[in-house]
């Protein structure tokens, strides 16, 4: 373990002379990063789904299996672009993602002419090379979209902050949620103006045009390596100032966090999140026909959700600078309680509020706190291979709940056994979040 060192401020740059606070600037260009990482996001990748089945003669068991593929070997990799993250920098690292993103999307943009190429040259069956062109496609866009820039984006935010962490965090979920929300819209208009191709290669153009000069000119570590202290300022608030526990006072890298149990339970809570929350989203239309709700009224659901999230999780992010985080995962442990109660009830009244409320919610709550949880655990020098470890866990989550679901559904023909199921292993995360955050409340 290695304590902060302590860094000069004396030597002038342009940012240390502007007459304000720079990390307001980061937050702007690091919530246009998360919005950069949306074509390799669930929502992104949902509105050419159809489209890849269409023009790729797939069917739609080959295409998720694709998808689960792709997104796996995502997970695999994370951890060393977290690492890569922190020897390099936000501004390196970001840029190389961007690229990498745009050439993904004009694979998959290109995928149909390509495979067609591919399986007359070869002589294979269509259907293996459409495939295996999918997986390569979806590894890039989920890897260096849903991964690298997304943890390079909040982990730089992070990084600006410490005693207005939580406010930035705030403000960054209210933009960011909003665009996830409103992100199948224009998706949408681009491919019916340019067919799902020509969108894949717009979004491509405007990623490498447009995303990133903005990272190359405005991308910057932290505040040390600008020569201006954190915070420069900036007032701090007197329950700041109680609950000053903000960042580890200890660094701590991946190996030294893997000896603690909490950092285990906190990893177990991100990926069942990340495995519930996606799975009943991808089986949605699904859930509500075992309950005799069409498909058109079950996606209604998904408006008062998003809202309940952009709420709790700007809440969440203001009480975190002035309570212990641990009363927070307390209130996230109740949401993933109800929502695994809400499937097994979900056919009366009660059963559908509390699964709008659970999911509402936990979705604010998740997001603010695979923010904020990493440096006030272990602190910021390890930052990006901390975040990038608990990342490749929340996709890999995401990558085998579907599937599970559908195992679960296939044998009993009901999702009711998946939220009895549920409520078995959130009750026992609970416990064991209780025993382990009392032992580390110190670092809490």
């Amino acid at each position: 373990m290695s304590t902060l060192r302590q860094k000069s401020f004396g030597k002038s740059s342009i940012i240390s002379r502007l007459p304000f606070y720079y990390g307001w600037v980061i937050l702007i260009v690091g919530s246009l990063g998360v919005l950069a990482s949306i074509p390799g996001q669930t929502m992104g990748v949902s509105v050419f789904t159809d489209h890849y089945i269409t023009h790729l003669s797939l069917s739609r068991v080959g295409l998720s299996s694709a998808y689960m593929a792709g997104t796996l070997m995502s997970s695999l990799i994370i951890p060393f672009a977290g690492r890569f993250y922190d020897k390099k920098g936000a501004k390196v690292t970001s840029a190389i993602a961007s690229i990498f993103l745009a050439l993904f999307l004009t694979l998959l943009g290109l995928s149909a002419p390509i495979s067609h190429t591919l399986s007359s040259f070869f002589h294979l069956p269509p259907s293996i090379v459409s495939i295996s062109l999918m997986i390569i496609g979806f590894f890039g866009i989920r890897f260096f979209g849903q991964g690298v820039l997304t943890i390079v984006s909040r982990g730089m935010v992070a990084r600006w902050f410490s005693t207005k962490r939580g406010l930035a965090v705030g403000l960054m979920g209210l933009v960011t949620s909003f665009g996830f929300s409103y992100a199948p819209q224009p998706l949408q208009s681009l491919i019916n103006r340019f067919e799902y191709d020509g969108a894949l290669l717009v979004i491509a153009f405007v990623l490498v045009c447009i995303f990133l000069p903005i990272v190359l000119i405005f991308f910057r570590d932290d505040p040390a390596s600008c020569h201006i202290e954190m915070e420069r300022g900036l007032k701090m608030s007197i329950s700041s100032k109680k609950y000053s526990s903000l960042d580890a006072i200890i660094e701590k890298s991946v190996r030294e966090a893997k000896k603690e149990g909490l950092f285990w339970v906190i990893l177990a809570y991100m990926g069942y999140w990340g495995m519930y929350n996606t799975a009943i989203t991808f089986h949605i239309i699904s859930i509500f026909n075992e309950i005799g709700v069409e498909a058109q009224q079950a996606v209604l659901i998904f408006l008062p959700i998003s809202i309940l999230s952009v709420i709790s999780r700007f809440i969440a992010s203001y009480l975190s600078d002035r309570i212990h985080i641990t009363y927070i995962y307390g209130v996230f442990s109740l949401t993933l309680i109800g929502a695994s109660i809400a499937l097994f009830l979900l056919s009366s009244s009660f059963g559908y509020i509390l699964l709008i409320i659970s999911l509402g919610v936990g979705g604010g709550l998740f997001g603010m706190l695979n923010i904020i949880t990493w440096p006030k655990l272990y602190g910021k020098k390890h930052l990006g291979a901390v975040s990038g470890f608990a990342m490749s866990i929340v996709v890999a989550g995401s990558a085998i709940g579907p599937w599970l679901f559908s195992i679960i559904f296939s044998i009993t023909s009901s999702y009711k056994s998946m939220g009895l199921i549920g409520l078995g292993i959130t009750s026992i995360l609970s416990l064991l979040l209780f025993l382990f955050s009392r032992k580390s409340m110190n670092t809490l």
